[in-house]
């Protein structure tokens, strides 16, 4: 699956969400937390929201332009990789690419079966977590603008 969305950030402060993102859950899952420079190559394991035990490992990481984890379970491993390019300075274009790999023939047809019915509904998902990352900054970008206002007041 793959979806692009222009959103109306900075290509650096897309890439700080997702990177700050995956710092916060690499700290959920394993308690610990660990630098930008540290994430690639990282694996830890988390629960999945269907209870499921999974395997993340953290593929790559290029500043500002490229972020690609995998996802293992005992079925399927997902790749789910994050490429931005500036627009502008104060906009950018991502591309969201999921790629579902898996061994057994019965695991891929339900796959394609799957991804036939609800690929709507998932590219749908994917599109609102974008405008969900790009609604984050402009907000934390106003709260950040108006504690140096009133600050200046005082």
């Amino acid at each position: 699956m793959n979806v692009t969305q222009k959103l109306y950030i900075s290509q650096k402060e897309c890439f700080d969400t997702l990177v700050s993102s995956a710092i916060y859950d690499v700290k959920n899952a394993t308690g610990k937390t660990i630098q930008m420079r540290k994430l690639e190559g990282y694996k830890y394991q988390r629960t999945m929201s269907n209870g499921a035990l999974a395997t993340t490992k953290i593929v790559k990481v290029t500043p500002y332009d490229l972020y690609q984890f995998e996802t293992s379970s005992r079925v399927n491993t997902h790749t789910t990789t994050y490429t931005i390019k500036a627009t502008s300075e104060t906009t950018c274009e991502v591309t969201y690419n999921e790629l579902i790999e898996t061994e057994k023939a019965m695991n891929k047809m339900n796959n394609i079966i799957v991804g036939f019915m609800f690929g709507f509904f998932r590219k749908k998902r994917v599109k609102n977590l974008l405008k969900s990352i790009e609604l984050s900054v402009i907000n934390d970008s106003k709260k950040k603008q108006e504690k140096l206002a009133a600050k200046s007041e005082q």
